[in-house]
């Protein structure tokens, strides 16, 4: 029997995640006294950030003002509202360009590019253009041509089948396309574009304006879901109405108006929103995250291929996705969700996609299907079974839509699997009496 003297003496033991909760807040509550002692300077010093210019530089900057103001107001009344312009950041300083390259043209005494890339904006902001190269974004062309393994002639669907133009004005306008320019004019069949995957001129990949729009490039607008929902939405990979549909998105709907989302990045956390958005999972620096611009550095599955996979370095995502999830969730909670998603992928898998992909298999071994794909109504069908429907099952899954896993993923898989199956029969019983 212990003593009072005992009990009392006795520390209670200290929770670990409490402990790191707590530091995290002295260090966000830091960082914004931070932040308002910068935005007062600005206030006070107007252009104690701006970048500096010569005489030249001011006098060519007004004069594209002056005249834009009368052909294209739009673009300077975005541009006058812009972090930008109380930075002092100019149309030279974005669209000026060497007279060697491609793009390059001669326009009102300077000499300028309508295409402002990744290389250009890194001259300011070299760490987010570094981590876009890293990311899934910058590589978006490579999704949709030439595509390779067991993706190679899935682009023949668009190019072919459908054609080139509504590739160009389907595909092409969210996942980018390989910028042409013969003797300074651009080829209309690859400009204007805006994908994120965009192959530009001077070789840089990606266009920063596909999420920041120009020429106001708010941050508040990329944060938003509806602004990934240009790309992201549609029966084949419907990440923006899952979201919708999620307990997220019915927060986010219901209180979006009372949110701050135009905090700098370091310190944008759940004081501002009460559920995550895109932005927030992917790419925020909640839960003692870093900020970052490679949307992929937090997942953990490959689910708009075929056969979802673990990434590379799979374990490290998964953490730190789970970061940004303890900022809500308890470990148990979110540790649970993880299972049952992993459970949803290994049933795909193993039930859904391998069966069906080695009975396809076989009808090609045998010559029963052409090489030519897109040519046999089984073909569209088995595309739609992974691409469609299979996606739907495991985006529904990985981001709490319910319904998307159940009647516009699972119950339709099942059903396509069973009239797959009856077509493989057929086909292999009317091509083996015809040997």
């Amino acid at each position: 029997m212990m003593k009072k003297s005992e009990v009392r003496s006795q520390k209670p033991e200290a929770c670990p995640e409490r402990s790191r909760r707590v530091r995290r807040q002295i260090f966000c509550s830091l960082f914004s006294v931070l932040c308002l002692l910068f935005s007062v300077l600005c206030l006070l010093i107007p252009d104690a950030f701006a970048i500096k210019k010569t005489r030249e530089e001011i006098e060519a900057s007004k004069r594209c003002v002056l005249c834009h103001n009368q052909i294209s107001p739009g673009v300077v009344n975005d541009w006058e509202k812009s972090n930008h312009a109380k930075a002092q950041v100019t149309c030279i300083d974005c669209h000026q360009a060497d007279s060697t390259d491609a793009d390059a043209k001669k326009h009102e005494g300077e000499v300028i590019s309508a295409i402002v890339s990744p290389r250009d904006c890194s001259r300011c902001h070299p760490k987010q253009v570094m981590e876009f190269n890293e990311s899934l974004h910058s590589k978006a062309v490579s999704f949709v041509q030439n595509l390779e393994g067991d993706r190679a002639g899935d682009d023949a669907l668009a190019y072919k089948v459908e054609g080139k133009a509504a590739a160009i004005m389907g595909c092409e306008k969210c996942h980018g396309t390989i910028v042409k320019v013969k003797n300074g004019i651009f080829d209309k069949d690859t400009w204007p574009n805006n994908g994120i995957g965009r192959v530009n001129p001077d070789g840089s990949k990606g266009s920063c304006t596909a999420c920041h729009t120009r020429h106001l490039f708010s941050i508040a607008e990329s944060r938003k879901p509806e602004t990934c929902g240009t790309c992201h939405m549609g029966p084949d990979h419907p990440q923006y109405e899952i979201y919708m549909e999620s307990k997220h998105g019915v927060i986010y709907s219901s209180e979006k108006e009372k949110w701050n989302m135009d905090i700098a990045a370091s310190a944008w956390d759940t004081r501002h929103f009460r559920s995550p958005t895109c932005a927030t999972c992917h790419m925020s620096g909640i839960g003692g995250l870093e900020p970052t611009h490679n949307v992929s550095d937090r997942l953990s599955w490959e689910l708009e291929w075929p056969l979802s996979e673990k990434t590379n370095d799979w374990k490290g995502k998964r953490e730190r996705m789970q970061m940004v999830c303890l900022s809500c969730h308890s470990k148990n909670w979110v540790e649970g969700y993880y299972q049952q998603f992993d459970n949803v992928i290994t049933l795909y898998n193993e039930e859904y996609y391998k069966p069906v992909k080695k009975e396809m298999d076989e009808l090609y071994k045998l010559g029963y299907l052409t090489k030519d794909k897109f040519d046999e109504e089984i073909e569209f069908e088995f595309f739609e079974y992974w691409h469609h429907e299979g996606r739907r099952a495991r985006m529904g899954a990985s981001m709490m839509g319910p319904d998307y896993t159940q009647w516009h993923g699972f119950y339709e898989l099942a059903k396509r699997r069973l009239e797959l199956k009856n077509e493989i029969r057929e086909i292999m019983e009317k091509k083996g009496k015809g040997k």
